[in-house]
């Protein structure tokens, strides 16, 4: 069994200063106002004091009126001031051998102060108090310095100068902002949101590269780090318009590829550089990358491989990168059994590879003859000729 005894020193109304002299025995009764002890009594005599003088009132005795000068209690008075504190077990051998008596009358256990003073009504006196004028039972003190927490402007940092040099209660070892601030700091970035260009983004270090902090905050926040912008971002891609190289498409990446100024996300030729980006045919594909430029050919298929489409190649069969047509009539040179006549059904009666509107032989009869001994007028006279009867068929 364990018997606490929770007993006070007299408290004045308002002050919690101690008005008892003395009282080791926690009972709220001031050592003068004691039962004297009966000296008459071996064992009361036997209790003397560093004199050699015997323990006179009942004050240096656990309850005197039940046991006597039994128990002296003066050994719980370790600062000497007047007041106990501590547990005290009962000799081997007394009536109650399992009671420990523990007694707290004494609000600075070991520092001494008679007078108990205690400013702040937390029960621990002044003297030994690390908050004196701010109630705290408990004394934590996080950053172990000599202040506790209630009234350490900086408490889990160790300032006992205490400065707090834009007088906002928060000690300049601790201030998130060197001006006066409440301390909220949303991004946990350690500064405050009063003193922090982009609050709602970390950014310890407050880069601002455009130097519009004012109006659109640091480079954490600025949709713009590098210009100074109105902030649109029309995409909502986190970058602005401004500075965009997409900005009606998605690209928080900026990634271009070609190095031409149009991101990847709206460049109709991600991999050829065309500052224009243009695409006459509409067909996605830009110009500059485009088989076919202006006719819309999303297949980009190019039989011939000489980088002219199929679908607007005049000679899809043969390698022919200019797509030339001298005569105009819609087969390319590269292809065309007469490149210099307008020839489009491409008649070549002999097969020899020049058609009948251009081969000499074959208007005079065939088989190489030359003998006739027609001019180079005459010759031109039979083409023409021959030309006007094929349009008339």
């Amino acid at each position: 069994m364990t018997l606490i005894l929770w007993l006070s020193a007299a408290l004045a109304a308002d002050e919690c200063e101690n008005l008892i002299d003395q009282d080791i025995n926690c009972n709220s009764v001031d050592v003068d106002d004691e039962l004297p002890v009966d000296l008459s009594d071996a064992t009361c005599l036997a209790n003397v004091d560093g004199s050699g003088d015997p323990y006179e009132t009942a004050d240096y005795y656990y309850d005197y009126y039940s046991y006597g000068c039994s128990y002296l209690l003066i050994d719980l008075d370790v600062d000497l001031d007047g007041f106990s504190a501590g547990a005290k077990d009962f000799p081997e051998g007394s009536p109650y051998p399992d009671i420990t008596v523990t007694l707290a009358c004494d609000n600075c256990p070991t520092d001494a102060n008679p007078d108990q003073a205690d400013a702040d009504c937390d029960y621990i006196g002044d003297t030994c108090d690390n908050c004196p004028d701010a109630e705290n039972h408990e004394q934590t003190n996080s950053d172990a310095d000599l202040l506790g927490d209630e009234c350490d402007n900086c408490p889990y940092s160790d300032n006992e100068d205490q400065i707090d040099s834009d007088d906002d209660g928060a000690g300049d070892a601790c201030d998130n902002c060197p001006e006066p601030n409440n301390q909220d700091d949303l991004d946990n970035d350690g500064l405050g949101d009063d003193c922090d260009n982009c609050p709602s983004v970390a950014n310890l270090d407050q880069a601002d590269s455009d130097g519009d902090a004012a109006q659109n905050g640091g480079d954490a926040c600025d949709l713009c780090a590098d210009l100074p912008s109105a902030q649109e971002d029309l995409d909502v891609d986190g970058v602005g318009d401004d500075c965009d190289n997409c900005a009606e498409a998605y690209n928080r990446d900026q990634a271009d590829s070609d190095q031409d100024g149009i991101g990847d996300a709206c460049d109709w030729c991600p991999g050829v550089p065309d500052e224009e980006n243009l695409d006459v045919d509409r067909d996605t594909i830009g110009d500059a990358c485009d088989v076919c430029p202006k006719m819309s050919d999303k297949a980009q298929l190019d039989g011939d491989a000489d980088g002219v489409g199929d679908q607007c190649d005049l000679c899809p069969d043969a390698e022919d990168a200019t797509n030339a047509d001298t005569d105009e009539d819609g087969v390319g040179d590269a292809c065309d059994v007469c490149p210099a006549v307008a020839d489009i059904e491409q008649v070549d009666s002999d097969g020899d590879g020049k058609g009948d509107l251009c081969d000499f032989d074959s208007l005079v009869g065939g088989g190489g003859s030359c003998g006739l001994g027609l001019g180079a007028g005459a010759a031109a006279v039979m083409l023409a000729a021959a030309a006007v009867a094929r349009r008339r068929r």
